[in-house]
C-alpha cells in the first residue's frame, strides 16, 4: 500500500509539474483536458506494472535451507505472539474519515439536485434552466444551468453568459469534476487532487471562454462581463462557476496564439515523459538464487562407487565394486595389460576339451572303417577265421 501511493505520487507530481511548465500556457485546451485526465489513470496504473530484470546470486543451499527454517518458525512465534496495533488503528481511522468525507460528498449532490427540484425549469438547447429566487452567479451542474429568477424575468443576462454555460453541459465538465472529487474522498490524505482540480477547473474555463470568444469576437466586452461577475464571491461546491479564477491568465488567454507546429510538439514530448517515468519508476531487480552444495571428497568417491554381486561356475558369490574413472585413471588403467577373470579362463578351457574329444572321435571313426576294409580283404583271401590284433591302432583316449 505505501508503495502504491508513493510512487502513484510521484507520477501525479511529475505529471503536473509538466502540465503547468509546457502544456497549460498554450492554447490546446482540449488536449490539456484529457491529458489531465489520463495521467491521473496511468499514474494510479504504474506501481502495478513492473519490467524485471534478473540478477543471479550464489547461495549455500544447505544454509539456505537452515535460514529458511529459522525465518519459518520465527514468523509462526511472531505472528501467534504479536499483534500489529498500529497497523489496526490507522485502518480505522483511514476508515472513519473516508466515511465522513463520502457523507460531505453525497451531501453536496443531494443539496444540488434538491434545489433542482424545488425550482422551476425550464428547457433551454438541449439544457434545463432552473431558475432561483437566491442571487446567483450563473453556474452549471451536468445539463442543468442555474441562474436568478428575476435576471432571467428582466432578461438581465446576456448572451454571452448562456454560450459560457452551454459549453460546460455539451462537453460534460461536470463528469471531470465529480471523478476528481470521487478521488479526493477516497485520498483526502494526499493533497496532490486539490491542486489537480483547480488546474482542471480551469482548464474548462479556458474552453468556455475560446468557445465564445469563436462565437461573439468581441474580447473586451467578454472581459470587462467576467470582470464584474467575478466580483461577486459565491461559488458552488461540484459546479462549473463562471467566476471561477478570473485571473491575469485567463483573461490573456483569450488573446493568446499558438502556432501548430508548437502544439504538436509539445504534445509528442507527452510519450517520451510518460515512457521515461514508467522506467523509473517500474524497473525492478530480482534476485535469482542459484543453489550451490559443497561436497567432501569421501562423499564423492563413494557416490562413485557402486557393488556389483555376481555368481562363478561354482555358485560362489563374488562382490566387486565397480569404481567410475575419470579421464586420467581411465589412461592408467588401459596402459595396464589386461588380466583375464576366472570365468573367462574356465570358458577356454572347456572350449579345449571339446576339440579334443572331437578330434578322438574322428580317429575312432578311421579305425572302424580301416577293420571293416581288412575284414573284407580277409573275406576274400578266406582269412576270415584268423584274429589279429587291431588295438594298436586305436589311439588312447583320454579320460
Amino acid at each position: 500500500m505505501i508503495a502504491f501511493i508513493v510512487k502513484s505520487t510521484v507520477a501525479l507530481c511529475v505529471f503536473l509539474a509538466f502540465y503547468h511548465l509546457i502544456l497549460e500556457r498554450e492554447k490546446m485546451h482540449q488536449f490539456n483536458r484529457f491529458f489531465l485526465l489520463f495521467v491521473i489513470v496511468i499514474s494510479f496504473a504504474i506501481p502495478f506494472i513492473s519490467f524485471e530484470t534478473i540478477k543471479e546470486i550464489p547461495v549455500d543451499f544447505s544454509r539456505q535451507v537452515a535460514i529458511s527454517h529459522y525465518a519459518l518458525n520465527t514468523s509462526i512465534h511472531q505472528t501467534a505472539e504479536k499483534v500489529d496495533y498500529k497497523f489496526i488503528l490507522l485502518w480505522t481511522l483511514y476508515a472513519i474519515v473516508t466515511l465522513l468525507m463520502a457523507i460531505r460528498f453525497g451531501r453536496n449532490i443531494w443539496k444540488i439536485f434538491s434545489r433542482i427540484g424545488n425550482s422551476p425549469n425550464v428547457e433551454f438547447e438541449n439544457s434545463k434552466l432552473v431558475l432561483v429566487k437566491e442571487k446567483i452567479v450563473p453556474h452549471t451542474f451536468l445539463h442543468y444551468i442555474f441562474i436568478n429568477l428575476e435576471d432571467y424575468k428582466k432578461q438581465n443576462i446576456e448572451a454571452e453568459l448562456y454560450t459560457h454555460e452551454l459549453v460546460h453541459v455539451h462537453q460534460k465538465h461536470t463528469l471531470d469534476i465529480l471523478f476528481i472529487e470521487f478521488l479526493k474522498v477516497v485520498f483526502w490524505f494526499n493533497p496532490i487532487f486539490l491542486f489537480y482540480k483547480k488546474a482542471i477547473q480551469l482548464n474548462h474555463e479556458f474552453l468556455a471562454d475560446q468557445e465564445i470568444v469563436k462565437t461573439y469576437n468581441n474580447v473586451p466586452f467578454y472581459q470587462n462581463l467576467l470582470l464584474t461577475k467575478g466580483s461577486e464571491k459565491q461559488t458552488i461546491y461540484l459546479a462549473s462557476n463562471l467566476n471561477y479564477l478570473v485571473t491575469k491568465k485567463r483573461l490573456i488567454m483569450m488573446k493568446k496564439r499558438t502556432s501548430k507546429n508548437t502544439a504538436f510538439l509539445k504534445k509528442i514530448a507527452v510519450v517520451p515523459l510518460v515512457t521515461i517515468l514508467m522506467l523509473l519508476l517500474c524497473m525492478k531487480t530480482v534476485a535469482q538464487e542459484v543453489k550451490t552444495e559443497v561436497k567432501s571428497s569421501a562423499s564423492k568417491n563413494s557416490s562413485n562407487e557402486k557393488t556389483v554381486v555376481s555368481k562363478d561356475k561354482q555358485n560362489v558369490v563374488v562382490k566387486e565394486k565397480s569404481v567410475k574413472l575419470t579421464d586420467k585413471k581411465k589412461a592408467k588403467v588401459s596402459s595396464r595389460p589386461a588380466v583375464a577373470s576366472k570365468k573367462t579362463q574356465d570358458v577356454k578351457e572347456n572350449e579345449a576339451l571339446n576339440k579334443k574329444q572331437e578330434s578322438g572321435s574322428e580317429v575312432s571313426a578311421i579305425i572302424s572303417e580301416s577293420e571293416g576294409r581288412v575284414k573284407e580283404r580277409r573275406k576274400s583271401y578266406g582269412y576270415q577265421d584268423m584274429k589279429f590284433d587291431t588295438t594298436m591302432f586305436r589311439r588312447p583316449q583320454n579320460h
